[in-house]
């Protein structure tokens, strides 16, 4: 049977998208922390001691060994542990030929420099990084700073920052900028078509781009595109041709990727003038990041030469040379380095990590077996079609295509698929399992989604401000000419959200059960021409001028109303999930010997009164 072991990875993109991971689930819960921020930085004093002892964590009265994570490491890690254990050994052989030495004094100098920009203190630095990067302090000096700064050693010399490349980087951050609207579409002959409409009059750009762009991002907006185009971004052609137009006009059709797109030049804005003053202080912190940029490079080459140099002999990726050499991970020039090598390298950078996956791995067990549920093959492949569809991976009859869905979520790779079953499909289809019976979808609930995504919805214009008098004070400026116009130069000059200041106002339409009652009460309240009243907004205050609304796509709720009781469902199911996992969590007695920590567990405690077993 295969085993199914869920572990924390990367929370999923869309929530009510794709499978749960457990980090997922946690965040979702109403604990005050997630998991994540509960776990402390590890120490390497710890991991000693968690080499001389074999159970690692105990829930619920069940053992949780180290064998059991040393195994999960090597699996997840192993491969990527050994590269990086081979990486550093052909580094310490490099510096070795250049009379090269990098000490203890370097790294401390090395963590000071970088702590100084933030006010900080070296230590406080390192403990900082430690414990956002769940790193240990060994690993932090001995595998970060010190090979980067061997890096910056051995590449420096052929690292040269020349005039062109300092004035490119000038202009790309001081010259000239161009602000475009645009818009994106999916046929040439479509964009001619167009193209030829927006040429004739461009002040219909804003409107053709809200009807016919495919763009999700600019077209609420009428297609424009907050950040300006800047000179040396990495886009030659599509600079030539932004920076070759006057204001207003627009472009030719730009053919990018499998999208074909066309600009309007919305507003042209000059370079900046510095001061003689700053131009060295400039020119000084760009050189210095140029260089940086230029050393990345250089490292990469020299990795690149020193493995074509260097005979290796990666024994882990061989089953044949596995046989044939038991207990060797790999041999570089002659030198082995051994499975245990590369397994204490594992526990010691992922363990506590692993440790955590395993515990809730048990917890999720125990409480399927309590509730006498289990995960089937059959679950676990309506999940992966069920994310497949939510994630609009459809056929071209519209049916589900998951091994399409499967390829772009582990990049077609084998063992990734293997991970991303056990890491993110498996945990959800569990915690699915557990609530089964507890979410139901009310009359209500479809009301309210049917609103929310196919009624009517409120264009505005809004001004965001961080201080109430201040937002009174452009309300009233904004009520003594309540235009269009002047109500977007307000909030061009005003306004503290960058995406109203940039778009002269202008944001997505407001729909009803989005999450902001009062904000949505006043907008669709507002007739078009009127300005609401100053609305509090959490710490900022929104004022708002009605544009007009929206026309409902669809009508008729009996013809979206399965898409909208699915889409209920999962997303009640979600919140039901992180509850349920968070109890789970909060009744277990767990005691982790990696972190020294104890959690008596209610659950576990009144079960021991009532001489209840739960193994």
């Amino acid at each position: 049977m295969t085993r199914y072991a869920p572990a924390v990875s990367q929370l999923f993109k869309s929530v009510f998208a794709a499978p749960l991971t457990l980090a997922a689930v946690a965040c979702l819960s109403f604990a005050p922390t997630s998991l994540k921020a509960q776990r402390p930085a590890r120490s390497a004093p710890v991991q000693t001691q968690a080499r001389q002892i074999q159970t690692l964590a105990v829930v619920n009265g069940q053992d949780v060994t180290r064998q059991q994570i040393a195994d999960e490491c090597m699996r997840r890690f192993g491969e990527s542990t050994l590269k990086s254990i081979i990486n550093k050994q052909l580094v310490v052989t490099e510096l070795e030929k250049a009379g090269i030495r990098i000490t203890e004094k370097d790294v401390d100098a090395e963590i000071e420099n970088r702590a100084k920009p933030h006010g900080w203190s070296g230590e406080h630095y390192t403990k900082t990084i430690c414990e956002g990067r769940q790193l240990t302090l060994d690993e932090f000096r001995n595998n970060f700073i010190w090979n980067e700064l061997a890096l910056r050693s051995l590449a420096s010399q052929n690292v040269k920052v020349t005039p062109e490349e300092l004035n490119k980087r000038m202009e790309f951050e001081f010259g000239q900028r161009v602000q475009i609207r645009q818009i994106v579409l999916d046929s040439m002959q479509q964009a001619k078509k167009i193209q030829a409409q927006a040429t004739a009059n461009p002040a219909n750009f804003e409107r053709l781009a809200k009807e016919f762009s495919v763009d999700q991002v600019s077209r609420p907006v009428g297609g424009l595109i907050t950040h300006a185009v800047r000179r040396n971004a990495g886009f030659p052609e599509l600079e030539a041709l932004v920076f070759g137009l006057k204001q207003g006009e627009v472009s030719r059709v730009f053919s990018v990727a499998d999208k074909f797109v066309v600009f309007r030049c919305e507003k042209i804005f000059p370079a900046e003038q510095i001061v003689p003053e700053q131009l060295a202080v400039i020119h000084e912190r760009l050189i210095d990041q140029i260089s940086k940029e230029k050393l990345n490079d250089e490292a990469a080459k020299l990795f690149t030469r020193l493995e074509k140099e260097t005979k290796i002999v990666n024994v882990l990726n061989d089953p044949k040379l596995r046989q044939e050499m038991p207990g060797v991970a790999a041999v570089v020039n002659g030198q082995k380095i051994l499975v245990n090598q590369v397994a204490e390298s594992c526990i010691t950078r992922f363990g506590a990590g692993m440790l955590d996956t395993e515990i809730n791995r048990t917890v999720l067990l125990q409480a399927l077996k309590k509730a006498g549920r289990n995960v089937a093959e059959a679950d676990l492949n309506a999940e992966i079609v069920r994310a497949a569809k939510a994630n609009g991976f459809l056929k071209k009859d519209q049916s589900v295509d998951a091994a399409a869905w499967l390829k772009y979520v582990t990049q077609g790779k084998n063992k990734r698929e293997m991970f991303y079953i056990e890491d993110e499909v498996w945990p959800t289809v569990a915690l699915k399992a557990i609530v089964s019976g507890a979410v139901e979808v009310t009359p209500q609930d479809l009301q309210k989604s049917f609103e929310a995504n196919f009624g009517p919805r409120v264009e505005v214009l809004w001004i965001v401000s961080n201080d109430h008098r201040k937002a009174l004070k452009i309300w009233n400026m904004a009520s003594a000419n309540p235009t269009r116009e002047y109500f977007g130069e307000l909030a061009h000059t005003y306004s503290i959200d960058p995406a109203s200041m940039s778009n002269y106002g202008v944001v997505p339409p407001i729909q009803r059960h989005g999450g902001r009652p009062e904000l949505e009460k006043e907008a669709f309240n507002l007739e078009s021409g009127e300005i609401s009243k100053v609305i509090q907004q959490g710490e900022a205050w929104v004022t708002m001028f009605c544009i007009g609304r929206t026309e409902p796509v669809v009508t008729d709720m009996d013809a979206v109303r399965q898409d909208l009781g699915d889409d209920i469902l999962e997303k009640k199911m979600r919140i039901a999930m992180g509850r349920a996992f968070s109890k789970l969590r909060d009744h277990a007695q767990i005691d982790n010997f990696l972190k020294g920590t104890s959690q008596p567990g209610r659950a576990y405690v009144e079960a021991n009164r009532r001489g209840t077993n739960l193994r």
